[in-house]
């Protein structure tokens, strides 16, 4: 497994507008590598279907023994994490 993690800084607004641009996006990064940190601090507006396309993406990843990992997200990121009970699946960490 390679070592270097990945970082991805996310937009302000994270919704079913461009959902499809987001999985895309998702499915083009490498799942070789132990960690796959998402920049979440600038995150203003996210949707359900944002968070549970993450769910499931991060499902993905611990099958490959790849972890994602949300780097200091924002109140609303949160909000909405919370709103759905994801708040204990996912990892997090501050910058």
């Amino acid at each position: 497994m390679e070592k270097s993690p990945i970082t991805i800084e996310l937009g302000e607004k994270i919704d079913i507008s461009a959902i499809t641009i987001l999985k895309d996006t998702l499915d083009k990064l490498p799942i070789n590598v132990e960690i796959q940190r998402f920049d979440a601090r600038h995150v203003t507006h996210m949707d359900s279907a944002s968070c549970q396309l993450f769910y499931a993406y991060a499902q993905h990843l611990t099958i490959h023994n790849t972890t994602l990992v949300f780097l200091s997200p924002s109140d609303k990121f949160m909000a909405v994490v919370k709103a759905l009970g994801f708040e204990t699946d996912f990892n997090y960490a501050s910058m």
